[in-house]
């Protein structure tokens, strides 16, 4: 069985599986009746939909603005009228959305994932047992799987994952059935062009 990948810090291992990634920033278009937005990182979309779920407009736009990562969960911290069970109803929902557009947005980003194979993805965050596993990269290989967090990152991203690996192959069925009817329109030509080559032979032998 292949080892787990442990990433945890964006500067760090696999650092583009964080979600403070800064290099591959990516756009949303929410509805037909509004403007694209553009985040810089995964975090910025999670805080921004935090926000937009609990009705705080103001947050919302002050994440956006932010230009760090760092200051992006700082803020998402301060959403009024949170509901702590809404959002454990929702927080998996949101991060798999912001993690499909990252990926999307970004042909290097796809082939990276999907080159991690059927890998189990793991954050080794050593402060965070919910989405990561409150281990850091170091210790993580050697703990005890039972002492370690929800790792809903990780899971997230193995979801993610399976999504794009199927729009994968259906890409590859895809270009494979177009491949296939060129090849055979090519034939048919060929086969017309050989028909009536021989048919003018006929006709001069008959003359």
């Amino acid at each position: 069985m292949s080892k787990p990948i442990y990433f945890w810090r964006e500067t760090g291992y696999e650092g583009y599986l964080s979600q403070w990634w800064t290099s591959h920033p990516f756009t949303s278009h929410p509805s037909s009746s509004s403007s694209p937005i553009t985040f810089k990182t995964a975090e910025h979309y999670m805080m921004h939909a935090k926000a937009l779920l609990f009705s705080d407009p103001e947050v919302a736009l002050s994440i956006l603005k932010a230009s760090h990562p760092r200051k992006v969960k700082s803020l998402g911290r301060c959403v009024k009228n949170f509901d702590e069970e809404r959002w454990n109803e929702e927080r998996e929902r949101i991060v798999r959305e912001g993690n499909l557009l990252k990926f999307r947005a970004s042909d290097e980003l796809r082939q990276k994932l999907l080159a991690t194979g059927e890998r189990e993805l793991v954050e080794a965050s050593p402060m965070d047992r919910i989405w990561g596993i409150g281990f850091s990269p170091e210790r993580a290989p050697g703990s005890d799987r039972r002492r370690w967090g929800l790792n809903l990152l990780g899971k997230v991203l193995m979801e993610v994952r399976a999504i794009l690996q199927e729009e994968e192959d259906e890409r590859e069925r895809i270009d494979r059935q177009k491949k296939s009817r060129k090849e055979k329109r090519r034939e048919e030509k060929d086969e017309g062009r050989g028909e009536e080559a021989s048919d003018s032979k006929d006709v001069r032998g008959e003359s």
